[in-house]
């Protein structure tokens, strides 16, 4: 909602299902590659999975090409595996019972220090709007105007396409009826050798 002073207002979705997480580390057979012919996991891919309640939920990204991994186990707040302190021996019942197929990639060390740790808490989401400028001079772009997984990446790629709206916009109405749009004045871009 926009007021007469500019100001934008912030729209909050209802956070009936409030989840937390805990980062676990799962190392893939040594065996894995990108070729699945002589295994079923590969390296190079994400792998997210969760249970028909709802219960548990696991998103896993590569941390290298050798088959380690960070998964993020999502539980709701009040889970008894989402506190600090937990049993060990529990979360490896529940994991083996409603995720076999990660149980094996983790190792106890690990499993023990996961049910230690106190959770993590995900940003409520949110977005701002209607209007996402204030008296024709600012604009909110990228994180300003909403949240996302802190985990997958999503927010520098949401503020990309933030940048390409704009640009579009700039395009559309440019200041001035004479003038090229703004971005088009920029220097052409180098491109910078990195050293191998």
């Amino acid at each position: 909602e926009s007021h007469t002073d500019g100001a934008v207002s912030v729209i909050r979705y209802p956070d009936d299902n409030r989840r937390v997480y805990k980062t676990v580390p799962l190392t893939l057979p040594s065996d894995t590659t990108s070729d699945t012919s002589t295994n079923n996991w590969r390296a190079d891919v994400n792998y997210s999975a969760r249970t028909r309640d709802g219960r548990v939920i696991l998103d896993a990204l590569p941390a290298n090409t050798h088959g380690d991994y960070c998964a993020v186990l999502l539980l709701t707040a009040d889970d008894e595996f989402a506190q600090p302190n937990s049993s060990p021996e529990g979360l490896r019942t529940l994991i083996t019972e409603t995720l076999p197929q990660f149980s094996p990639l983790i190792t106890d060390v690990d499993l023990d220090a996961v049910a230690r740790k106190a959770p993590s808490n995900i940003p409520r989401f949110r977005y701002v709007g209607p209007t996402l400028h204030s008296a024709g001079s600012t604009v909110l772009l990228g994180d300003a105007i909403h949240t996302v997984k802190p985990y997958f990446g999503l927010g520098v790629n949401s503020a990309l396409e933030d940048v390409t709206a704009l640009r579009d916009a700039m395009d559309a109405n440019p200041t001035h009826s004479n003038e090229q749009p703004p971005h088009t004045h920029r220097q052409p871009t180098v491109p910078i050798k990195l050293p191998d």
